[in-house]
């Protein structure tokens, strides 16, 4: 069975490309798994009513950078230029998506400095480190510092400052607000399981005057763009379906 005509239209006004065409074979497989999928286009997408629909493809198009998803990439960037969106703003969030991955890879670093310490000679900056971890506590102005950045100033000072350019670039964006900067960074963080990170943009956006109703609309997305890959991702083996049995 097909999904509804009035569905379909409503569908196309929103989505566009593989996901459109993955809707459309699974309807042949499954109707309510189908229509599930264009409710969830509403309900966790671009029917969310806090964030800007320009905002919710932004946040979109960097969760799906951050899982390396071209499909869901494309899909996004199409819905982001129909509401408009700028160049400055996509540069932003790439910038963003960047940068929490690059920020990832230290993720539960403190728990290994024991053993890096017992295994080098390194010294350690500590005056000069701790000047640095205070003023960018007091740019900040939250007394924010995630612990596995203070655990790679005792490892390397070269990776400690060149972290410290990237959050540098973070905090000067071309087009977007702090606070939507940090709900992007959130949002990643978020799909990656980056737990420090989560805590500390959270408390930026709220800082920032984030709202909890636009917090909620940033996960809402989120959820929506991770489980939608499963989707898009299947559109292929979708059009061999026909070739299995039917128990």
């Amino acid at each position: 069975m097909s999904v509804d005509d009035d569905d379909l239209e409503k569908y196309v006004q929103s989505n566009f490309g593989e996901e459109l065409q993955a809707v459309n074979l699974l309807s042949k497989y499954s109707e309510n798994l189908a229509k599930e999928q264009l409710r969830e286009n509403m309900s966790l997408y671009l029917g969310r009513r806090h964030l800007s629909h320009k905002m919710l493809s932004l946040l979109a198009i960097s969760v799906s950078l951050a899982m390396g998803d071209k499909d869901s990439i494309s899909i996004h960037f199409q819905v982001a230029k129909k509401f408009e969106v700028s160049k400055p703003e996509v540069l932003d969030i790439i910038k963003i998506t960047k940068l929490v991955l690059m920020s990832s890879t230290m993720y539960s670093f403190k728990s290994s400095l024991s053993i890096i310490k017992a295994n080098t000679t390194i010294g350690y900056k500590k005056e000069e480190i701790d000047k640095i971890i205070n003023k960018v506590k007091k740019d900040l102005k939250s007394g924010l510092m995630p612990e596995n950045f203070a655990a790679l100033s005792n490892f390397s000072f070269d990776l400690f400052v060149e972290h410290l350019k990237e959050k540098s670039e973070l905090l000067a964006p071309q087009k977007l607000d702090m606070k939507s900067v940090y709900l992007v960074a959130f949002s990643v963080s978020l799909a990656i399981r980056y737990e420090e990170c989560i805590h500390a943009y959270l408390k930026l956006f709220f800082g920032k005057g984030g709202t909890i109703e636009e917090l909620e609309d940033a996960i809402a997305t989120t959820r929506f763009v991770v489980g939608n890959r499963a989707i898009v991702s299947f559109a292929d083996i979708l059009k061999e379906m026909d070739s299995l049995p039917d128990d």
